[in-house]
């Protein structure tokens, strides 16, 4: 009788949980119901750590401990992992997607959204970011783990200007377009100071790309890069004429193999891309081939890495 009530127990127990569980995905999927969504979700496979701020200069990039941190320069450009699968800082949450938080000088912008608005909010909360501070975002493409979070940040507070891509549909369009100013970029154009859209880029899907313009030469923002990653880059540097200091962010590489990795890689030295920091859909197998290739120039990034870029 015992044995029997346990398993009795244990039967509501899991039925309990299943329920919670269907309840809450019903409840994510309505934070953002005209996100189109993207199932190729491979694991996390980066052990978390706790590094210090990275600064990117002339001389390369150099260290500094985050607890000793001072007044950012005005002159300094600051990208701010705020969401991806990858972690890095501790007590940052991890999950399928990616947003970078950019400012410089007095400008800022958030480019993706990540999936889901309530980690994306949370994340921000703990590295001081606030939504009604948030003056532009770019969305790189639509698939549900760049642009999942957009509700939540414009419930939260903030009254960005949104710039997408011409070819995200028009449900997507119609429902923000009256809650933000919805703005489709051309090839070039510019967010903010020193920052640029590469323009829409076929995939599929169709995604653009975010260009920063620095002393050093462009740094190279990717959601997923569909397009392909060595074609981004390429194009980045034939558009803006100027060399490539660094890619960041996902080259949507989790099933290439070795030797189109390495091929990728001999791309990138031929065009002349002198740092890489991968995350996201790069893929853990990926990661580590672009780390042994670049060695001193590989940079590990995920959730809460700090880039400083001295102008």
């Amino acid at each position: 009788m015992m044995r029997s009530r346990k398993s009795l127990s244990l039967g509501i127990l899991l039925v309990l949980s299943l329920f919670i569980s269907t309840c809450s995905s019903s409840l994510l999927k309505a934070d953002n119901p005209l996100v189109k969504v993207n199932t190729d979700i491979p694991p996390t496979d980066i052990l978390p750590t706790n590094p210090p701020t990275e600064i990117m200069t002339d001389a390369g990039p150099t260290q500094q401990a985050p607890d000793n941190e001072e007044e950012r320069s005005q002159d300094m450009i600051t990208v701010t992992l705020v969401y991806d699968n990858y972690p890095y800082q501790s007590g940052l949450g991890t999950d399928w997607g990616f947003s970078a938080f950019i400012t410089y000088q007095d400008q800022n912008l958030l480019f993706d959204t990540g999936a889901k608005g309530n980690l994306l909010l949370q994340n921000m909360a703990a590295l001081d970011i606030k939504p009604a501070q948030i003056q532009n975002v770019v969305l790189s493409h639509e698939h549900a783990d760049h642009t999942g979070g957009m509700q939540s940040l414009v419930s939260a507070g903030a009254d960005p200007k949104v710039y997408i891509p011409p070819s995200f549909s028009s449900e997507f369009k119609n429902y923000y377009s009256t809650k933000v100013d919805l703005i489709e970029v051309d090839p070039g154009m510019k967010i903010i100071e020193r920052m640029y859209s590469l323009g829409e880029m076929q995939g599929p899907p169709p995604e653009q790309a975010l260009v920063i313009d620095t002393p050093m030469g462009l740094v190279v923002i990717t959601g997923c890069a569909h397009p392909g990653i060595e074609d981004i880059v390429l194009k980045a540097k034939q558009e803006f004429k100027e060399d490539i200091y660094l890619v960041l962010g996902g080259f949507h590489l989790g099933n290439a193999t070795a030797n189109e990795v390495n091929a990728i890689i001999k791309e990138f030295e031929r065009i002349g891309v002198k740092y890489v920091a991968p995350c996201h859909c790069t893929g853990g197998e990926t990661i580590n081939i672009f780390r042994n290739a670049f060695g001193e120039d590989f940079i590990q990034v995920g959730v809460g890495k700090v880039i400083e870029i001295d102008i």
